[in-house]
């Protein structure tokens, strides 16, 4: 499920309290609970371990404390590579199971292992990018700049320029 789709929603719990989610936290890759308003504006907590369904509404069994170490994962932070060039804004998160599984910058989706997140979002060197555009009958098929994903190599080996996608990555 993507994390953008979570803001919003509305809560209900079975004692009849409700809501709507304006805040999600996570600790590490894993999202710990979420933080929801009242219709008077008043602040509570729910741990993500007592949520029950994530539909059109979100149940759950009863609000409580949740962890000091956590984090509030804010959409639109700024991404850089290792080397401190800019790649864009963090635009989504995709989770399951409360774990996040991928990143999104714009349309380049990256792993959740090769991310570090705080003020800044990094991706970890061992992330390789095309350095040029990568051609097939005068066609692009992938831009300058494109992470090289499983997902892209396997896109390439299928489109017959799988060789050249990985030359592309070395300076």
């Amino acid at each position: 499920m993507k994390l953008s789709q979570m803001f919003g929603k509305i809560v209900e719990s079975a004692s009849g309290r409700s809501g709507y989610i304006i805040s999600v936290n996570a600790c590490e890759n894993r999202i710990t609970s979420i933080t929801c308003a009242d219709r008077d504006e008043l602040e509570f907590d729910i741990p993500a371990k007592n949520i029950k369904s994530i539909k059109d509404t979100v149940i759950y069994s009863y609000a409580g404390h949740c962890g000091e170490n956590e984090k509030s994962v804010r959409l639109g932070r700024p991404v850089f590579d290792c080397e401190g060039n800019f790649i864009g804004k963090l635009t989504d998160i995709t989770y399951d199971k409360f774990l996040i599984t991928h990143i999104y910058v714009g349309n380049k989706k990256f792993s959740a292992d090769d991310v570090i997140c705080g003020d800044a979002v990094i991706i970890k060197n061992n992330v390789r990018f095309l350095k040029s555009d990568v051609m097939k009958n005068g066609k692009i098929i992938f831009k300058r700049g494109t992470p090289l994903t499983d997902d892209v190599a396997e896109k390439a080996q299928m489109m017959g320029e799988y060789v050249q996608t990985n030359l592309k990555t070395i300076n």
